[in-house]
């Protein structure tokens, strides 16, 4: 028997692994899943690495009342889609919660930007809107690029990257009534100024209030298939890289102001000439624990169960710098074309690469592949490990020469 057990509402995808976290510590999960049926994107996990698995059915009463007979320790978000009933849960449960009163600004980009800047962190230029008028008159405004996007998306879907005040209304036209990565229906969009600058990620979790780093990434986008910002690679930084001086402070300013005192976080922001400035927090494990648990030994799901079920242990160690043992990256291969995939050209050359150590094929010769332009449309995904890191930077700039229209031979047919 276990000693305790917790909640993790839609523990798909690398938030499954917090099965294994929490049974280190003797613990079990529960799992509460959002919707009876599997989100879009979303692959399904064994039921019997759960204590017990709970269907939210549309009464919260009646949900909140089987899982408290569940008596867990904590309820928390395994991803993007379970935030909101995660909140909502652990509140009326009366366990350690970062409660329901900002849960819709931690989900919709508008509320967020909206609620930081209120709270004094400097933001970005932004509009909700459903009119395509209103749309175009804010964009000749800003006098520069803008991003539209859902309001409440996920993965890079439905992202657009626009030039013009036509651009953008085109972009709003072709997104209401869509539906989102997270299946739900598009009705508004947030259109935001493109932000010059490097992008990061900044991983973090939170205790009481007290937020510790777990990890930073530097990102490399290309421009493929219509996307300006295409994201092909991630690279793990020291803790003590330069840029971190000013991404660190920034970030805990931005989960304050979003009243995220509990659990993981997961947040984007460019380094800009005016500073930094935030694209998008996720209170949510990231999808890059897989690729620390050997480069530093723990990420984010580890410091989550000190966090909940031993926050001792974690409130002495908070602020730790994380310790980069090698140099770490993750990386994606961009399809140039949709069609049916006849085989790729030069995969055995990239598997070759030094600093390699895995290399997953997502689309097999044979299969439907589609042109790469969100997250779930990467043909090939590999993990990079190498103790130099110039070694694994060469071997990024030679997946990228490797990659292309070469790479692929596709029947468009």
């Amino acid at each position: 028997m276990p000693d305790f057990q917790v909640a993790v509402v839609d523990a798909f995808g690398t938030s499954h692994r917090y099965v294994d976290a929490f049974a280190a510590a003797g613990g079990a999960v529960i799992h509460v899943r959002s919707t009876p049926e599997l989100l879009p994107g979303v692959a399904p996990v064994d039921p019997a690495t759960f204590s017990h698995t709970l269907f939210a059915e549309g009464n919260l009463d009646d949900l909140t009342g089987r899982l408290a007979a569940l008596r867990p320790r904590a309820v928390l978000p395994g991803r993007e889609s379970g935030v909101e009933l995660a909140d909502a849960l652990s509140e009326r449960l009366g366990l350690p919660s970062n409660g329901t009163a900002l849960s819709a600004a931690r989900r919709d980009k508008y509320l967020q930007i909206e609620r930081i800047r209120t709270e004094g962190v400097p933001a970005m230029r932004h509009l909700r809107t459903t009119d395509e008028a209103e749309l175009r008159a804010w964009h000749a405004g800003l006098g520069r690029n803008a991003v539209v996007k859902p309001l409440r998306g996920a993965l890079g879907h439905g992202v657009r990257f626009c030039d013009s005040p036509d651009e953008s209304a085109a972009a709003l036209a072709d997104l209401r009534n869509a539906t989102s990565a997270l299946g739900e229906r598009i009705t508004e969009v947030v259109a935001q100024e493109y932000l010059t600058g490097g992008e990061y990620i900044v991983n973090t979790v939170s205790c009481e209030g007290v937020h510790t780093v777990t990890d930073v990434w530097s990102t490399d986008r290309v421009t493929a298939n219509g996307v300006r910002d295409l994201v092909v690679a991630q690279i793990l930084l020291r803790s003590d890289d330069p840029c971190t001086d000013e991404l660190v402070p920034y970030a805990f300013r931005v989960l304050d102001a979003l009243g995220i005192r509990y659990g993981p976080a997961h947040l984007e922001i460019k380094l800009t000439p005016d500073g930094p400035r935030l694209v998008e927090a996720g209170a949510r494990p990231s999808g890059l624990p897989y690729h620390v648990a050997d480069a530093i030994g723990e990420g984010q799901l580890e410091w989550a169960v000190d966090a909940y079920v031993r926050p001792r242990r974690f409130l002495a160690r908070a602020g730790t710098p994380y310790r980069r043992r090698t140099a770490a990256a993750w990386a994606a291969l961009v399809s140039p074309a949709s069609g049916r995939l006849v085989r790729y050209r030069a995969l055995d050359e990239v598997r070759k690469l030094e600093s390699v150590r895995d290399l997953t094929v997502l689309v097999r010769p044979g299969e439907k592949i589609a042109a790469t332009t969100w997250d779930l449309a990467y043909p090939v995904v590999l993990s990079l490990r190498h103790p130099v890191e110039a070694v694994l930077r060469r071997d990024l700039n030679t997946v990228r020469y490797l990659d292309g229209s070469a790479m692929y031979e596709i029947d468009t047919s």
